[in-house]
């Protein structure tokens, strides 16, 4: 064997490892949460998936969405058209049309955060609608100084929950100009325990944007 042609075997092999490299590094990762329209022929996998009932949506559509994706299934009721399960969907959140988004971001700030509280897809179930419609709603303050955004948002956002419901499970997701401090942090749990039961469960998932003196709050809840 020739000095060539050892070093074209050694740059042949060289070149494979690359490739192999490269092949493994454009693998994409799974996505936290997708959105599904009936009209798709295929679906790629994420981890938690919506449907919009106003989509049209029918048994065979949904059985044929869970066999190709398999994962925990929530429907969205954006009108007062209902669907049946199927024993397909895992959950019904109510919410506006145009909150579809929010409400995914929600799931997405959470998820990205559930190896610090130990979220697993029960505890996802039973916060949005498994056993009874959880709802959305949200909450946006700007122009206010960081000292009274926090507590002003959750007060808003939580206001909107009627009076006299015992909130058992919620999905917080907070959106801010800043990194929340310890303090602020306690304001929200604080006015978070006010409103909930004893053994509820809150999940809380906290995002940084780059707007100034603006604070969003969006969550998902069962009442008792």
């Amino acid at each position: 064997m020739t000095v060539d042609s050892i070093f074209k075997d050694k740059q042949t092999i060289k070149n494979d490892i690359n490739e192999k490299c490269n092949d493994e590094l454009q693998i994409e990762p799974i996505p936290l949460a997708t959105l599904y329209t009936p009209q798709s022929d295929s679906y790629l996998l994420s981890e938690v998936g919506f449907i919009v009932i106003e989509d049209g949506w029918d048994e065979q559509s949904l059985l044929n969405l869970q066999q190709q994706v398999g994962c925990t299934l929530f429907a969205l009721q954006t009108t007062d058209k209902q669907i049946d399960r199927f024993e397909v969907i895992d959950g019904i959140i109510i919410c506006k049309a145009d909150e579809v988004a929010q409400v995914i971001t929600v799931f997405e700030s959470v998820l990205s955060d559930r190896d610090k509280v130990g979220i697993d897809v029960n505890d996802i179930k039973r916060s949005c609608g498994a056993e009874k419609p959880a709802k959305f709603i949200q909450a946006r303050v700007t122009g206010i100084p960081d000292a009274e955004q926090i507590k002003s948002t959750v007060n808003h956002l939580l206001n909107q929950i009627p009076e006299g419901l015992s909130t058992q499970y919620m999905m917080l997701d907070i959106k801010s100009d800043h990194k929340l401090s310890l303090d602020e942090f306690f304001s929200i749990t604080t006015a978070v325990e006010s409103r909930i039961s004893d053994d509820s469960e809150v999940f809380y998932g906290n995002r940084m944007i780059d707007k100034p003196d603006h604070c969003w709050m969006g969550t998902i809840y069962v009442t008792g």
